[in-house]
């Protein structure tokens, strides 16, 4: 801006001005998208906190999508799971559904079971699966590659099989995804160890799948690098 109105010939005083309105316009369009930013991320973390202390369905809708994200089958129908999870959580009714169905006409859930757009099997009784049919978990967690994340209450795994830390998958992972998807990831799991609970409870694990999402994210992207 100063070696423009240089070269305009602008006195001093009306370069001072110019200096003003630009730097406070800049400041002011710096300032808004940080705070769009930051009412993004609240109201993301905001949505994930109220789906789990919502309905049972509710819940189950929010891992089900996350756990599809993580695969290559799975992310060609995320946006239908999705879709079926924004209708649950925001109805009025919060009564436990025993049937549901996917737009396709496929089994959504059967009494206590969930299933996939594509037909295998989601959840049956407290385990999870991935889309490719390779077990998820439950009290344990496992990689969609078959390879445990988390074995017991406190050994962890990378995808690669080597034991390890949440501090070591976490450094790692976000030296390698986007600082806007490790951020996002970290402020929900922060959240939830700030509110530390029962281990069976829904925010322990989601802060266990948050971790495992990160790690594998991070895996996916080194091997597509390479």
């Amino acid at each position: 801006v100063r070696r423009l109105a240089i070269r305009e010939n602008l006195d001093s005083d009306n370069l001072a001005t110019l200096e003003y309105k630009y730097c406070r316009q800049s400041n002011r369009r710096s300032s808004s998208r940080q705070s769009n930013q930051r009412n993004r991320r609240n109201r993301r973390s905001s949505s994930i906190e109220s789906r789990l202390n919502s309905s049972k369905d509710c819940f189950d809708l929010t891992i089900m999508a996350e756990i599809a994200s993580m695969t290559e089958e799975g992310r060609s129908f995320v946006g239908t799971i999705e879709g079926l999870q924004q209708v649950i959580c925001k109805r009025l009714r919060q009564d436990r559904r025993y049937s549901l169905y996917w737009p396709n006409g496929q089994t959504a859930k059967s009494d206590k079971d969930w299933y996939y757009p594509n037909g295998q099997p989601a959840k049956r009784r407290s385990s999870w699966y991935y889309p490719n049919g390779q077990t998820a978990g439950g009290l344990d967690l496992y990689y969609p590659n078959g390879q445990p994340a988390k074995s017991g209450r406190y050994d962890w795994y990378s995808p690669k099989g080597k034991r390890t830390s949440v501090d070591s998958l976490l450094s790692q992972a976000c030296s390698i995804v986007s600082t806007k998807e490790c951020d996002r990831i970290l402020t929900e799991i922060n959240r939830f160890e700030r509110n530390r609970s029962h281990p069976d409870s829904r925010n322990y694990f989601w802060r266990n799948w948050a971790i495992v999402k990160l790690s594998w994210l991070s895996y996916q992207e080194t091997n597509q690098s390479q």
